[in-house]
């Protein structure tokens, strides 16, 4: 049986804390307004996301009066059950996101009755303000990236930006057969538009990053995404792949990559 916890919220800004969602390390997010407070992710389960809730709400000491999913994997979004009444918004493709084989397969694998799950009520294309107790936070969708609806929320006022799994930095990004490798870096380009060297990235997974490390993750990405190109368009089989170029993320993030990187882009 899956353990879900989730670990004391740390401030990481005036009125926005952080707190970590295991077993998956998921960055949860708190906003909190004058008369309301906003959660950003959700965590693994319905009942981790009702502890996330309850946590949330004790430190903002308000009511929680909106919740955003990042994107539509589990460790983001099967939580939100437990915000029942709670206007929740998320990208358009969310949508179908909970009848699909992958949500399926993986609630089954954590031990989560997949009718428990429930998508969120307001769902936008590109973008959207809300207003947080009198704190505005600006979500937005780049593209498809990491997966086919990652939105960030953005806190102007701050400096501040929540990126989802579109940038980590508890090690290299997740290559997942739901990923967009060609529009990837674009998508971060999004995010780097509106990054100063003072903003704060509070990635999807790991520590706070700043803009050297994201605009580093943001080359690596492109890079190997070059790399692979590259050895596509010389014939260079999938099999021998891992020998024949360098790699800017680990041999285990590359090799489980490649079968997908020679999917998108062969």
């Amino acid at each position: 049986m899956t353990q879900f916890s989730v670990g004391a919220f740390q401030s990481v800004a005036e009125g926005v804390y952080v707190a970590v969602a295991e077993p998956e390390g998921v960055n949860i997010g708190l906003v909190v307004g004058e008369s309301g407070a906003m959660v950003i992710d959700t965590g693994s389960s319905p009942a981790q996301g009702s502890a996330i809730r309850a946590a949330a709400e004790a430190i903002a000491g308000r009511p929680i009066t909106a919740v955003l999913v990042t994107h539509g994997h589990f460790d983001h979004l099967f939580g939100l059950a437990g915000f029942a009444g709670v206007p929740s918004f998320g990208h358009e493709s969310l949508a179908a996101a909970m009848d699909s084989p992958a949500t399926i397969t993986a609630a089954t694998e954590l031990g989560v009755e997949p009718a428990q799950l429930v998508a969120p009520e307001s769902l936008f294309a590109l973008a959207r303000a809300i207003d947080v107790g009198g704190r505005r936070v600006e979500i937005m969708h780049f593209g498809p990236g990491h997966t086919d609806g990652d939105v960030v929320a953005y806190l102007p006022e701050l400096d501040l930006i929540f990126t989802g799994d579109l940038l980590e930095s508890a090690g290299a990004p997740d290559f997942g057969t739901d990923c967009h490798l060609k529009s990837w870096p674009a998508s971060v380009d999004g995010i780097l538009g509106l990054v100063t060297e003072h903003t704060v990235l509070i990635p999807g997974h790991g520590p706070a990053m700043d803009r050297v490390a994201a605009f580093t993750q943001r080359a690596a990405l492109a890079g190997f995404i070059a790399e692979v190109s590259d050895l596509v368009a010389r014939g260079v089989a999938e099999t021998d792949a891992y020998e024949a170029a360098a790699w800017a993320f680990d041999e285990d993030t590359v090799r489980a990559a490649l079968p997908i990187a020679y999917a998108q882009l062969r």
